[in-house]
């Protein structure tokens, strides 16, 4: 099955350690404990997330890709992000936890022969877990 999610408005990262003391509640989504603010990351137009799942090894693992384009490469260096996507309709969902696996991020730059084209970086992070994408609770 997969899950298409358009229209995200607002990217936000934050260091994956600093969410340890956050609560996943099951099926229902994740109460954040933050101590530190997310950074917001600067997309150019609207971003989306797309969610599929499968049975391995007798165990649920969803895949969530979230896709956004910028001016400039999502270089994170060593360090361990998580995200936080916000909606048009204001709905907000973690991708991610403090815990292994992490996101992945991969950047892919485009120089279009043709003045009209669209030039820039496409950024794609994935994650390939048994917690899928998470709605963030009041």
């Amino acid at each position: 099955m997969v899950h298409l999610i358009q229209n995200i408005r607002k990217v936000e990262c934050i260091e994956a350690y600093h969410l340890q003391h956050s609560d996943i509640i099951a099926d229902r989504g994740v109460w954040l404990n933050v101590y530190q603010q997310f950074s917001p990351i600067s997309t150019i137009g609207l971003s989306s997330v797309e969610i599929s799942d499968k049975i391995e090894n007798r165990q649920r693992i969803f895949t969530t890709k979230l896709t956004m384009f910028r001016s400039k490469k999502l270089l994170p260096g060593a360090k361990k992000f998580c995200f936080k996507v916000t909606t048009v309709t204001g709905s907000q969902f973690l991708i991610g936890s403090s815990e292994k696996p992490y996101p992945v991020i991969q950047n892919e730059e485009s120089f279009p022969s043709a003045a009209s084209g669209r030039a820039g970086v496409t950024v794609t992070v994935t994650l390939t877990s048994p917690i899928p994408m998470l709605a963030i609770l009041d």
